[in-house]
């Protein structure tokens, strides 16, 4: 595969997504224009749900992987809807400890998990089969929906977090089952002769999901530490816009291990993997830019914000981030098709458990935005500073074999 096919599969993935980044920016835009006590509620509910949903998403990767079969639609599903009981039901558990508006909210919330785990799992169809365009489609209606539906609820006063989390649970629906009529039509089966052990699906699921994990529940992480900071409830009223923008800017290679996962099991040639990569790193600024141009032009960022976002320091860490996540993406991506899962999942672990520790040991200064922006890079750092100690240990154990 050369570098323009490696593109074509890679472009209608990258619409799907950066089209599904745009919804959260937008609705955080509305909640905050409407109330910033709402957006704080809100970035609860919505980080209490990504912890969820990091158990949904890595199915698409798992579907690659593993090929479509009965064994792996059959998994897919019984874990959509034990992931939607057991959250429900850990949500009700700890109804003491947090407001019952919220613990209400996150429960409609929740809803959206089942039609995540049949949108991610149809997505991993049209990538094995090359029909990624299938998935942009689906995916411009969902925001279609969510967007107008947050805003025409917002009309009829309801609650803006409400109407928020009632908007993005239909665009979720919306999506799947646009998505799983446009798979119908192009007659992709659903699953394929060939059997798999459950067991054998396990362990790629795992190493998966503490990838999603790490992207996903990032954002519960800061919500933690931003707990451990004096002053770190008005940072936290900011963060589901600082996240809207974070998504912007890596939406169009948030999904790129499944998409270079793909691409390495036809074996390209590392010149052309690098041309292709430095290609995705041009995207996400560009992304960004544009973005910030058309939120400043039509004066659309909450009060008081414009100097937070709108200046070169936040631009050059934001850029970084997608750089970075484009550099893990890759590394997984390679570990992962060489089996070596075991080195993902310790270093996932690793850097999603420092963060915590240091704010629970430390007292951290309130930085504003920069500490939130900071608490989700240093997770990608963590994760990449334990690849590289890998490989120089690899490198080592090699040369003293050479010598021997």
């Amino acid at each position: 595969m050369n570098t323009a096919g490696m593109l074509r599969l890679w472009f209608p993935s990258a619409i799907s997504i950066s089209l599904l980044n745009l919804e959260l920016p937008i609705i955080s835009l509305i909640l905050s224009a409407y109330s910033l006590k709402a957006s704080g509620d809100y970035a609860v509910a919505l980080s209490t749900f990504m912890f969820a949903n990091a158990f949904v998403f890595p199915l698409c990767a798992v579907v690659i992987k593993m090929k479509k079969s009965a064994e792996t639609l059959m998994f897919s599903a019984l874990l959509a809807v034990a992931v939607f009981l057991i959250f429900n039901l850990g949500v009700w558990g700890f109804r003491q400890h947090i407001s019952p508006h919220i613990a209400f909210i996150t429960h409609v919330f929740s809803l959206s998990l089942l039609a995540v785990g049949v949108r991610r799992y149809l997505q991993g169809c049209c990538i094995l089969e090359g029909k990624t365009a299938l998935m942009s489609r689906a995916s411009f209606v969902r925001v279609l929906v969510s967007v107008l539906g947050c805003y025409a609820l917002t009309r009829f006063q309801v609650p803006v977090d409400m109407a928020a989390i009632l908007a993005l649970v239909a665009g979720a629906y919306t999506e799947a089952i646009l998505l799983l009529l446009l798979v119908l039509r192009q007659g992709i089966r659903l699953h394929e002769g060939g059997s798999r052990h459950y067991r054998q699906i396990i362990a790629p699921y795992f190493s998966a999901f503490l990838m999603t994990a790490s992207s996903l529940m990032s954002n519960i992480i800061v919500v933690i530490c931003l707990s451990r900071v004096i002053g770190g409830s008005e940072v936290l009223q900011y963060w589901p816009l600082t996240f809207g923008l974070i998504c912007i800017s890596i939406g169009a290679v948030l999904d790129i291990e499944s998409i270079l996962l793909k691409i390495l099991g036809h074996q390209p040639q590392k010149k052309q993997q690098f041309s292709f990569l430095a290609l995705l790193c041009l995207a996400a600024p560009l992304l960004f830019v544009a973005l910030c141009l058309i939120l400043d032009r039509f004066d659309l960022l909450p009060a008081g914000s414009r100097t937070i976002y709108m200046n070169a320091e936040f631009f050059i860490a934001i850029v970084g981030v997608s750089m970075l996540w484009i550099l893990r993406g890759y590394i997984r991506a390679n570990l992962m098709n060489d089996n070596r899962l075991r080195i993902i999942n310790a270093s996932i672990l690793v850097a999603m458990m420092t963060p915590l520790a240091v704010f629970y040991a430390v007292e951290i200064p309130n930085y504003g935005v920069m500490l939130s922006l900071s608490i989700f890079s240093a997770l990608i750092i963590l994760e990449l500073l334990c690849y590289g100690l890998y490989g120089m240990t690899q490198a080592l154990q090699r040369r003293q074999i050479a010598a021997e």
